[in-house]
């Protein structure tokens, strides 16, 4: 239950989709008409999802949500250049850091009651000490499941402006809702964000379709223009025919299935939440607003840091190590429940097992 994709089959229209390319025979080179459909099809379903305009020409499609950001981080900042995160964070956020030689500045989630809040006033007193140069947005996040409000985005946005900052912000969470919250894409706030933000999407979440390599970025400023324009020719790589294909069916016919897929992670989430509650409440868990990842954060069974190993030594039972997210993320796990809810209430049942044996 820890690496991010689903157990439920893909949507028929997508596979059909894939079928037919199989049928023509034809796995060469896709046309550029097929690229240029994707794009054509992300920029209308960003304004009929989230009333947001853009030009499909300023659409890039890469290979990778992760591969676009290290493009960015390499060629658009100084070297050694401070980069601010909210963490606990996915692992390969950290890791970019690292492999483009930037520096983390964290700026951790607050717990708040039931819920996390964005630590703002903490963020522009390392902006004003000068050492933010980048925001790297999570928005919806992970592993949270946090979707930033709209006074959140502004105020990120503010910060943006007043200290010339880059925001790169991926977004692939977005259409991974449960009820009661709306993504907002920070880019759609105005012009003044939009010239100094990169957002990062892709089919390959909403739609578990990460084996076939196709994400997308949006930008319009031209610090990242040039920057992108600097990278040796082909470094992006080629685009293959299954993944335009199957991005373009899944925005064309594949809401229906999206929206069953919806229903049916809200549903595990609660029922996650009740199992803990009844047989582990010990764990703290926070139901998350978007996305099919729960954090638990098991600081309270006395277990240390590695809470994910020892559910693994002894209740089989993977979840992600906290530490990875961070070092704020001692004492969590990360859990996938994206599956059935037979398997969410063997992995419980396994977990509780494992620390009666224990006590």
């Amino acid at each position: 239950m820890w690496v991010a994709d689903m157990d439920f089959p893909i949507a028929e229209p997508i596979t059909q989709a894939m079928r037919d390319v199989i049928s023509v025979g034809d796995l060469g080179y896709p046309m550029p008409t097929l690229a240029a459909d994707v794009r054509q099809g992300f920029a209308e379903r960003m304004q009929r999802r989230y009333d947001w305009s853009i030009e499909p020409d300023d659409v890039i499609l890469t290979q990778d949500v992760i591969q676009a950001i290290q493009f960015v981080l390499r060629t658009c900042l100084d070297d050694g250049a401070g980069v601010a995160i909210q963490t606990p964070i996915y692992p390969p956020f950290l890791a970019s850091l690292e492999t483009t030689n930037c520096q983390l500045v964290d700026n951790p989630w607050i717990r708040d009651g039931d819920s996390w809040t964005l630590d703002i006033e903490g963020l522009e007193q390392s902006c004003i000490a000068g050492e933010v140069q980048a925001l790297l947005l999570c928005n919806p996040h992970n592993p949270m499941g946090r979707v930033m409000r709209r006074h959140e985005l502004e105020g990120l946005a503010r910060l943006a402006v007043d200290y010339d900052l880059l925001v790169l912000s991926d977004e692939i969470h977005a259409e991974i809702l449960h009820p009661g919250v709306w993504h907002i894409p920070i880019a759609s706030l105005g012009p003044a964000i939009a010239e100094r933000t990169v957002t990062f999407s892709s089919a390959s979440k909403p739609f578990n379709l990460a084996a076939l390599r196709l994400a997308q970025m949006h930008t319009t400023s031209p610090q990242v223009l040039a920057g992108l324009e600097e990278l040796p020719n082909h470094s992006v790589g080629g685009l293959n025919i299954f993944g335009l294909t199957a991005t373009k069916a899944a925005w064309a016919e594949g809401d229906d299935w999206l929206e069953a897929m919806q229903s049916l992670i809200t549903t595990n989430r609660n029922l996650l939440g009740d199992l803990l509650a009844e047989h582990i409440p010990e764990i703290d868990y926070v139901k998350p607003e978007a996305t099919y990842l729960g954090w638990l954060d098991g600081t309270a069974l006395g277990l240390g840091d590695e809470v994910s190993k020892f559910f693994l030594d002894n209740a089989k039972v993977v979840g992600n190590r906290g530490l990875d997210f961070g070092e704020n993320g001692a004492g969590c796990m990360r859990l996938n429940f994206a599956t059935s809810s037979e398997v969410i209430e063997r992995a419980i049942e396994q977990m509780a097992t494992a620390l009666a044996q224990r006590r």
